[in-house]
Order: structure tokens, then sequence, then C-alpha cells
């Protein structure tokens, strides 16, 4: 053999160790990402009980039931001995709104944002994760 071939083979054995040992450290990374990220965060949640609001200058009425999640229990808690401001801000939220602003999915996506937002600020608590719709009708 000469010094071309022996110094190609030596490349050619080393790329490949090196190719399994990207592998094998490849799935040991995957494998262990995937074990912490499997573990949820627990939520909890709290449904106020149906509410009625004029919606702006209109004739019509929205009727909604309204889960709020939360990561914390003392959160949620929280909310339901204070659920008398909850929906008051709900209340303003959804008056402030055009027949306009609620229509489609666009418009309850912006609702949501807006009433998570407006209780994050209210309770000054960045462990309200979401706002549901059980219910959402214009009538």
């Amino acid at each position: 053999m000469n010094n071309k071939t022996i110094i190609l083979l030596i490349v050619l054995i080393l790329v490949i160790v090196l190719a399994v040992l990207g592998i094998v450290l490849g799935i040991t990374y995957y494998r262990g990402n995937t074990q912490h990220t499997s573990k949820s965060m627990e939520t909890y949640s709290f449904t106020l009980e149906e509410m009625y609001c004029n919606i702006k200058e209109s004739k019509r009425i929205l009727r909604a039931v309204i889960t709020i999640e939360a990561n914390n229990e003392s959160t949620i808690k929280n909310l339901q001995e204070k659920e008398f401001l909850i929906r008051d801000d709900i209340n303003k939220i959804i008056r402030s709104k055009t027949e306009e602003d609620l229509e489609g999915k666009e418009g309850q996506i912006s609702l949501q944002d807006e009433i998570k937002n407006s209780l994050i600020n209210l309770f000054n608590d960045s462990s309200i994760t979401n706002i549901y719709f059980n219910e959402l009708i214009i009538q």
C-alpha cells in the first residue's frame, strides 16, 4: 500500500468513528430532553358562572361561560375569592367591543388575549396561562 491509500483509509475510519459518536451523542441528548419535557406542568382552572354582556353600538348581547387557567393553585383560590372583580373586568372589555371586533376566530383569540392580559395586570400575577370560552354566543 502506498501512502495515499493509507492516509485515505485513516481519514475514512476517522469519519466513520466521528459519525457513530455523533449519532450516539445525539440519541443520548434527545432521550435526555424528552424525559425532562414529558413532565407536563400541572395546571388549575376556575370556571366563571354564565355571563351576559352588552356589545358596543349593538342591540345584541354576548353570552359567555369562561374558564381561567393558571399554573398555580393559590392563584386560582385568589381568583375565586375575587370573582366579582373578574366579572366586572371582563364585562368592561366586552362592552368596549363591536360585533365586528368579536367576529370569527381572530375575534375570539383577540378577546381571549385581551382578557388574559387584563387579568394578569389586575391581579399582578403572571401564572394565569390561558382563557377558554366554554360558550361564546352572540344573541
